[in-house]
């Protein structure tokens, strides 16, 4: 791109019917933000960066500076941090903001954080004015593997997680590894549980990568991610370039774990993180799998024995397995009054979707919540 990426950078392209957009993965990234726009868009009138507390306060002066410095006006939006921002009002709050700043068509929104701000800032920014340029800057380990790549944007009902949602592909997404080295060990795991998710669906050499790299994934440090990172991008790139709108059941795969995951966010009222709902409902969707003879005990055991060792609990927590059960039911993927899990056929093996009869998933939870699975 001749903007003086550092060494070390790798850019990904998301090739789609009718739009492409780039994928750029460098240290340092935030200091050149500026001349990606100018780049990559054509006359920016303004833009506005939606972050929280915690993240703006680290980095929205520096991308601000990067984007005076190369002409383009912006400002910053804060918004209050965790799942509950996700909502229909603090989307209205949103957009009302976005109109008193005079946001137009020309304008551009960057989504400057994690999971809830890159959904919430991509809802918003396909929803006002029927649609204007987004850009994602993703600053947890989470959303840099997996929400930022492929356009699913949603908020929160009462009812349920992510069930007012709309496609929004980025214009381009923006991830340095870097920032990882001020996200709390909790937020760690709960990516590295996405990684893991990646390696068991479609990359086995991840899952030895994850196993060698287990001590320094954990000690935070930057040259292991660098290593993990472009590579599952790479498999989620390839998901959603065969199937974007999640409608030929290929990007269901990338559900594994989810069903019982967002299961347990909602029902704990968001006290349990996304990726550590993921991993225990990934446990689950396994154990079942072998037992159904789909997934063998030794990969199931390989599974289990690696988030072991990346300190992510598979235990599930003190919450009725019958309430768990009864909210999956509203899943996006049940279909005739059956809930449907995404189950593992191996490591690196392509998964299966399929009907799971309410009394063997019960079962398997009672399991893990004696921790007997």
């Amino acid at each position: 791109m001749g903007l003086g990426l550092n060494e070390g950078a790798v850019e990904l392209m998301v090739n789609l019917n009718y739009k492409s957009y780039p994928v750029i993965i460098s240290p340092a990234l935030l200091e050149k933000a500026g001349g990606i726009v100018n780049a990559n868009l054509a006359d920016v009138s303004k833009c506005v960066i939606i972050t929280d507390r915690v993240v703006g306060g680290l980095y929205s002066n520096s991308l601000e500076r990067s984007l005076e410095g190369q002409g383009i006006h912006a400002a910053s939006i804060w918004i209050p941090e965790g799942e509950e921002a996700k909502s229909w009002n603090e989307a209205g709050d949103l957009i009302g903001s976005l109109i008193d700043m005079g946001v137009d068509r020309r304008s551009l929104i960057i989504a400057l954080g994690g999971g809830v701000v890159g959904d919430i800032s991509g809802f918003v920014a396909a929803v006002y004015l029927r649609g204007v340029r987004l850009i994602q800057v993703p600053t947890t380990l989470l959303a840099q593997v997996d929400s930022s790549i492929g356009g699913k944007t949603a908020v929160n009902h009462e009812k349920g997680k992510n069930l007012i949602g709309v496609f929004k592909q980025p214009n381009v997404v923006l991830i340095d590894p870097g920032v990882l080295k001020t996200l709390p060990l909790r937020e760690l795991k709960s990516g590295l549980a996405e990684v893991v998710k990646y390696a068991v669906i479609a990359d086995a050499e991840l899952f030895k990568i994850i196993e060698a790299e287990a001590d320094r994934l954990i000690n935070g440090e930057i040259r292991a991610f660098s290593k993990i990172v472009p590579r599952c991008c790479r498999v989620k790139i390839a998901f959603v370039e065969q199937d974007e709108r999640d409608e030929k059941g290929i990007r269901a795969a990338l559900n594994y774990g989810h069903t019982v995951g967002h299961a347990l966010e909602v029902v704990s009222s968001f006290g349990i993180r996304h990726g550590e709902a993921v991993a225990i409902g990934m446990e689950v969707a396994a154990k079942i799998s072998t037992s159904q003879g789909l997934m063998e005990e030794e990969d199931f055991e390989e599974q289990h024995v690696l988030f072991k060792r990346l300190g992510i609990s598979t235990k599930l927590p003190n919450i009725d397995p019958i309430t768990l059960v009864e909210y999956m039911h509203r899943d996006k993927k049940a279909e005739r009054g059956s809930i449907r899990l995404v189950l593992p056929t191996g490591i690196g093996e392509k998964p299966v979707i399929r009907p799971v009869e309410d009394a063997l998933i019960l079962k398997t939870l009672e399991k893990l919540r004696s921790n007997e699975a």
